[in-house]
């Protein structure tokens, strides 16, 4: 899963992308993001201490979907996504629970996101670097 968002790719070819890489690692049968203390911890949530084989089951899928739609994020483009996925995170710290579920709405939202980049550029871009200029000896315009 070492696949990333390109500067100018698409978000719904990079979804594709994504989905068709999962697929084979469940074909394959690499799970991963499927871990039962999480999927137990959820159930706990919704009020079942001692969940049957098929809701522990739902859990799981429901945990592991969660998971990807996550990682979908942290993989899609830095540069377009970097301030919604900073909002998440400081969403988190709020105890928030800001993620979407479901990797086809993490898209959604993303393909959505308006990204106000424009009227900051200029100050998030300053580094301190600063330029001078001197004249050239044997200039025309001496002052």
């Amino acid at each position: 899963m070492d696949l990333r968002q390109e500067k100018y790719q698409d978000i719904q070819d990079f979804r594709d992308q994504f989905m068709s890489v999962k697929k084979v690692c469940d074909e394959l049968d690499l799970t991963f993001g499927r871990c039962e203390s999480d999927a137990r911890a959820l159930l706990k949530t919704e009020g079942v201490s001692e969940p049957t084989e098929e809701q522990l089951e739902d859990a799981l899928n429901h945990v592991e979907e969660e998971h990807h739609a996550i990682i979908f994020l942290y993989k899609s483009d830095r540069q377009r996504f970097g301030k919604y996925i900073t909002e998440k995170e400081n969403e988190i710290l709020q105890k928030k629970d800001p993620f979407p579920k479901t990797v086809e709405d993490m898209c959604r939202v993303l393909e959505g996101w308006k990204n106000d980049n424009k009227h900051n550029r200029f100050s998030e871009a300053n580094d301190g670097v600063a330029f001078a200029t001197t004249d050239v000896v044997g200039s025309k315009n001496k002052n």
